[in-house]
């Protein structure tokens, strides 16, 4: 894999080209929009974005070498959200965003195993891949407002 996939995946998802950028899909919506699942949907974007930042989090933790104890899938990564907190969820996703990017101009470690055998590259891939995915579902939530 291309040191530049990793850096320009990271930037055509922030900054959109073809699709939404972060902030065309999340800077506009109230607390309200962003707390309440629309009709027939489990999640509320806000529970999306938590979700997002809860595994940007684990893997920029990961390439830290900071441990993490393994997860197990109980559904705590997509929590309830109230409307108090979207702005501290949607401003703590966008500074691990950021965060991201700038781990993914590190090219000299992207080699290295991380805590579960991911390497940094692979990790950092893999966030851009599921950002992607849980914006797309984002977009789909904000039509369904």
């Amino acid at each position: 894999m291309s040191v530049v996939t990793v850096q320009e995946a990271l930037k055509q998802i922030a900054e959109g080209k073809d699709f939404d950028s972060l902030a065309d899909a999340l800077m506009d919506l109230s607390p309200e929009q962003a707390t309440t699942p629309p009709p027939g949907c489990p999640y509320s974007i806000a529970t999306v974005v938590f979700h997002m930042w809860f595994w940007q989090d684990r893997w920029l933790k990961q390439i830290a070498d900071i441990h993490c104890e393994p997860f197990h899938a109980d559904d705590s990564d997509f929590p309830t959200i109230q409307a108090d907190a979207w702005q501290m969820t949607r401003d703590e996703f966008f500074a691990g965003y950021v965060k991201l990017r700038e781990r993914a101009t590190h090219v000299a470690v992207f080699e290295k195993t991380t805590q579960f055998g991911d390497t940094v590259e692979g990790l950092l891939l893999r966030s851009a891949i599921h950002t992607a995915y849980h914006v797309g579902q984002v977009v789909l939530l904000r039509r369904l407002i």
